[in-house]
């Protein structure tokens, strides 16, 4: 089991601190979170997950961002550090809010709770 959160609830205090403060999208300016970063230092597999619930997809903008960061870190893993093994940026997408209430994809593909802990765990089979 991993380490429990800290907050157990996400505070969206800085989050509406950007968007008071810094520019707006009519400059070309955007902001996104990253949901998680799975990162084994023993296998030193990376993985990169953004979340979606209630069926919600990415924006056009947001994904093309964050594809962008998956071949930079893709280019740099195999050219810079081949020691590590990148696993990708990936997106599951909750069709509500958990495996409880309803379907989950992963990179737009239907999948079982347990599909997505293997592939999640970077176990040495999967990928």
């Amino acid at each position: 089991m991993t380490r429990q959160e800290v907050t157990g609830t996400r505070d969206l205090t800085f989050s509406g601190w950007i968007r008071e403060h810094l520019p707006d999208s009519s400059t070309g300016f955007l902001a996104s979170d990253l949901d998680f970063i799975l990162w084994n230092w023993k296998t030193r597999r990376l993985m990169l997950i953004e979340v979606k619930t209630r069926g919600a997809k990415m924006r056009f903008w947001q994904e093309s961002l964050f594809k962008m960061f998956d071949n930079l870190i893709l280019i740099g893993a195999e050219n810079l550090c081949p020691a590590i093994e990148y696993r990708g940026f990936h997106c599951i997408r909750f069709e509500n809010t958990s495996f409880d209430d309803g379907r989950v994809y992963f990179d737009d593909t239907l999948t079982t709770e347990m599909d997505l802990i293997n592939v999640l765990g970077m176990s040495e089979c999967e990928r």
